[in-house]
């Protein structure tokens, strides 16, 4: 087989066409890998801030649920029944008090005197 000039320069240009491409794929390679770690970044960023969204809305059920928790009716009921029973004791010993201030007649004697009466 003769190797001729045409088929020597068909050989040159495939080799050049070829390393040609091979520059290419490389340059879209690392074009491709920036473009990835850009894109990696961001979604990132996205995955902390739908966390920080995660933990709010966490937080923010568990104070729905003691505030409902506090309100529901039950809880009122039993509250509105413990203040009624505190309200009637105050009464209660409000009244008692008021009977011992009248019957009590503001006078308090020494202590000798009582000793002279027995």
């Amino acid at each position: 087989m003769e190797m001729d000039t045409e088929f020597l320069f068909q050989i040159g240009a495939v080799i050049a066409s070829l390393s040609g491409a091979w520059a290419l794929v490389r340059s879209q390679v690392s074009t491709l890998k920036a473009n990835q770690a850009e894109i990696k970044n961001y979604v990132d960023e996205l995955n902390r801030e739908l966390d920080t969204a995660e933990n709010t809305v966490s937080v923010l059920r568990s104070q729905i649920k003691v505030l409902s928790d506090i309100l529901s009716p039950g809880n009122l009921e039993e509250q509105n029944k413990w203040r009624g029973g505190v309200s009637e004791r105050l009464k209660k010993t409000e009244y008692e008090i008021l009977a011992l201030q009248k019957m009590h007649n503001g006078r308090h004697p020494a202590v000798e005197e009582i000793k002279m009466k027995k």
